[in-house]
């Protein structure tokens, strides 16, 4: 949900030290300003009792207006915005919280007084309030308004970014103790629903000790992406001169980096530059390991069988990348989220992460070959099926729309 036709300011009271405290790799206020950003709103006034220039705030757009102004503890909310012309709608939200996205997007969207009861806290918050009406933030909401109250609960678990279920997310960070927890909930709620076996069952435990690693320093989603990049292609050099069991822990690697930078994007609420481009550098590094293999085959006796054998694997990637991206065009979804079948065909259907752990067994077990030709074999079994389940959801399109004409 995107902000209503009214145009809302955000307002983030982040007096006190609480807000400037840092969870998951950013400060509180500025994992708030970032989800004002998200939820649609292009101006923003945080509100705090120390000097700071805007800059220091790291929103995420360079074209959102964001504003500092500094006003004394105790001092009412309302002075910050005396100055103010054209904002009349504000979502005050108070600098210490841990806001889901799906919350702040909700409460964008909500009328004015709309309340958010933060637990253990009668007072005003969290809350969608127009200018007359700032008066309230601190105090307990006044029964003689016509108060709306949201409560997390009531909506919609459903996250498209992460695939699946998850629930609302709202903390009060101000203590040490909630604010290591609330990191904790943050990096977990990284990590997609929906995905193939490694990657829902084995990866995670090794990406959420990097991320966490990673979260509090400069390094950004982009060198994570392009430092996977480099490991895959050294992989591939390995796999190249036949040394198949010193390349296992590159290719694993490889696989806990591609899920390391999107969780970074995830939890500090901020993409790269490489952005969508990060899924064509990853097929291309990833099939440099499948040339490789197949040079090496070659010369180790397979000859022109080791060339066919990663022709039928890469036409099988081609279908499947193509498939997820006709379907992302004309579907505006991902395939695996058309039906419960589909969700769990991901499982066993994925590709460079499931290769990487039978060729980790295949090499181990001396069955290199073997387990070459089963990559090829999945590949070109599981990339026809996903162009079926396109077809099949791109027909069923077609005659829902033929039916409301």
């Amino acid at each position: 949900m995107q902000a209503s036709e009214v145009k809302v300011c955000g307002l983030i009271d982040a007096r006190g030290e609480a807000p400037w405290g840092v969870v998951g790799g950013i400060r509180l206020v500025t994992r708030l300003v970032r989800g004002l950003e998200l939820a649609g709103l292009e101006r923003i006034l945080v509100v705090g009792d120390r000097p700071l220039e805007p800059e220091a705030l790291e929103a995420a757009r360079s074209e959102t207006r964001l504003t500092f102004r500094c006003l004394q503890p105790g001092a009412p909310l309302a002075e910050a915005v005396a100055e103010l012309s054209g904002e009349n709608e504000f979502l005050v939200a108070e600098g210490s919280l841990v806001v889901d996205l799906r919350l702040q997007a909700a409460l964008a969207g909500s009328p004015a007084p709309t309340f958010v009861p933060c637990p253990g806290h009668p007072t005003v918050r969290l809350a969608r309030l127009s200018r007359d009406q700032l008066a309230e933030y601190g105090a307990p909401p006044d029964p003689a308004l016509d108060w709306q109250t949201l409560e997390p609960k009531s909506l919609d678990t459903w996250s498209t970014k992460l695939r699946g279920h998850q629930e609302i997310l709202l903390l009060d960070a101000s203590s040490p103790q909630v604010a290591a927890r609330a990191e904790t909930l943050l990096i977990e709620r990284t990590q997609k629903m929906v995905m193939d076996w490694p990657a829902r069952w084995i990866d995670p435990h090794f990406e959420f000790a990097m991320v966490r690693w990673l979260a509090p320093t400069r390094v950004g989603p982009d060198a994570v992406t392009w430092v996977g990049a480099a490991v895959a292609l050294a992989d591939a050099a390995l796999l190249w001169h036949g040394w198949l069991v010193a390349a296992i822990p590159f290719m694993l690697l490889t696989g806990w980096l591609d899920g390391v930078d999107g969780k970074l994007v995830r939890l500090r609420l901020k993409g790269g530059w490489v952005g969508d481009a990060e899924s064509v550098v990853d097929f291309f590094v990833e099939n440099s390991w499948y040339i490789a293999l197949a040079v090496w085959f070659y010369g180790a006796g397979m000859g022109e069988t080791a060339v066919w054998v990663w022709a039928v694997l890469f036409t099988g990637n081609v279908i499947d990348e193509s498939t997820y991206l006709v379907g992302d065009i004309f579907l505006g979804e991902n395939i695996d989220l058309l039906t419960p079948a589909d969700g769990a065909f991901r499982l066993v259907a994925g590709r460079r992460n499931v290769y990487a752990w039978y060729l980790t067994v295949a090499f181990l077990t001396g069955f290199a070959w073997e387990g070459f030709v089963l990559c090829a074999a999945w590949a070109i079994v599981t990339g026809p099926a996903h162009a079926v389940r396109l077809a099949v959801a791109l027909r069923a399109k077609r005659a829902r729309s033929r039916a409301q004409k």
